[in-house]
């Protein structure tokens, strides 16, 4: 079965319900805007689980749980933005429970972050590293980084973020991938100064 076949068979297995799961009625703009993601979230999905047979439950959960929000008086500003981070959050939630493959490779967070060196390299292993790297940044830097490792360009991601153009979704995201090497390296330099050395 090739890819494009693939995507259509599972297009037929997502159904976005009118309902969310406490009964509220879903705001047509939230299932709109998850049938428009489907295809960027399959592919989120096959990134971190090499299959993408959970797509459809995954993105469902996440418009039921979008749709909670709203009935909480949660303010959604961007609801493919939120779709879509709400499928990364659940699918490395998933790939750290299954452990069935890298999140991302080492080399990865090498070219975004640049030479750095993490002194806890051998202590952590790449799938903490990075997942302790996305806990640095703030909620918006994490999804403009996973769209960037899933090589969308910055015309896409400035769509998604509700940046003005490229240039100011890539200027943005090296501000805050700076603010988070910051952070990162704060806590590791904390981390080798406790007693016993960390874990």
């Amino acid at each position: 079965m090739n890819q494009g076949t693939q995507g259509k068979h599972a297009q037929t297995r997502l159904w976005i319900r009118n309902e969310d799961s406490l009964g509220n009625t879903v705001d047509d703009r939230l299932i709109e805007a998850g049938y428009r993601v489907w295809d960027r979230a399959r592919l989120m999905v096959l990134r971190y689980l090499a299959e993408d047979t959970e797509a459809p439950e995954i993105l469902e959960a996440a418009v039921d749980s979008a749709s909670r929000a709203m009935g909480n008086h949660r303010s959604i500003q961007f609801f493919e933005a939120y779709l879509l981070r709400s499928v990364a959050r659940e699918s490395v939630r998933r790939l750290r429970k299954s452990q069935r493959i890298s999140y991302v490779d080492n080399v990865d967070l090498n070219l975004l972050a640049g030479t750095v060196v993490f002194d806890l390299d051998r202590q952590l292993d790449d799938a903490k590293r990075i997942e302790l790297f996305r806990a640095c940044m703030d909620e918006h830097g994490r999804t403009m980084y996973d769209l960037r490792v899933l090589e969308y360009d910055w015309r896409s991601i400035a769509k998604l973020t509700g940046y003005e153009d490229a240039h100011s979704a890539e200027v943005q995201f090296g501000k805050k991938i700076d603010k988070a090497l910051d952070r990162f390296r704060a806590h590791h330099k904390s981390r080798l100064k406790a007693p016993g050395g960390g874990e």
